[in-house]
């Protein structure tokens, strides 16, 4: 008998340790306690909080992010703020917001994004899009995600690079268009040598977005 119940009680505590472990999972950001939270900028800003998913890293220095809309994640980094005075949002029709970012790396960023769930031609929004640089952009065309990106690189000066792109959804006619910019705040020489890592960086950030849509799909299958 003795060892009956020895045997239903470790079978209790495997339980009950399981339902703790998905009741941790389950909870969002919002509504652990801030001391639960990684000590970074993105889990201290309250409204910042509100998009992300999970404690857990997506990949080193990046946390799971769920836009507004619920139509798009994406790779949010760790020293980043949505900033909550510039948000705009139509139901699910459109979403426009500022990120401002302490990289980590001797550089500082912004990316301004704005989501269409109809966007318009592709010619159009690229022109749109150049049409705030004083310099040409030469798009750079590929496909990731079941999304057609178009990504350009520029420079402004010694010190500030950055990449502007164009994200649709190959299904739907959602898309993104994105600004990233970014500062390096070391000196001339030192910035040489990091605005190529800098670049790469953006890129792979720019690869984490994927459209909900898209997923959803892709589960069925």
């Amino acid at each position: 008998m003795r060892y009956w119940l020895t045997a239903l009680l470790a079978i209790f505590i495997v339980l009950l340790g399981g339902c703790q472990m998905d009741q941790e999972k389950s909870t969002k950001p919002a509504e652990m306690s801030v001391e639960d939270l990684p000590d970074v900028r993105a889990f201290q800003d309250d409204f910042t909080r509100e998009f992300l998913q999970s404690t857990k890293e997506t990949k080193e220095g990046y946390y799971p992010f769920l836009s507004g809309t619920g139509a798009y994640k994406m790779d949010f980094p760790a020293g980043g703020i949505v900033g909550e005075k510039g948000y705009s949002k139509k139901q699910k029709e459109f979403e426009s917001y500022l990120v401002g970012i302490d990289e980590g790396n001797g550089f500082e960023s912004s990316i301004k994004i704005d989501y269409y769930s109809k966007i318009g031609q592709t010619s159009t929004e690229l022109e749109m899009l150049s049409s705030q640089f004083n310099q040409k952009l030469d798009f750079e065309s590929y496909d990731e995600n079941n999304i057609t990106i178009s990504l350009a690189k520029f420079e402004d000066d010694e010190k500030t690079i950055g990449a502007v792109g164009l994200l649709e959804h190959k299904s739907t006619q959602e898309g993104l268009s994105i600004i990233y910019e970014s500062e390096c705040i070391r000196s001339v020489e030192d910035c040489k040598t990091e605005k190529i890592e800098m670049q790469n960086k953006i890129k792979q950030w720019v690869n984490s977005i994927k459209f909900v849509k898209n997923d959803e799909s892709d589960e069925e299958q």
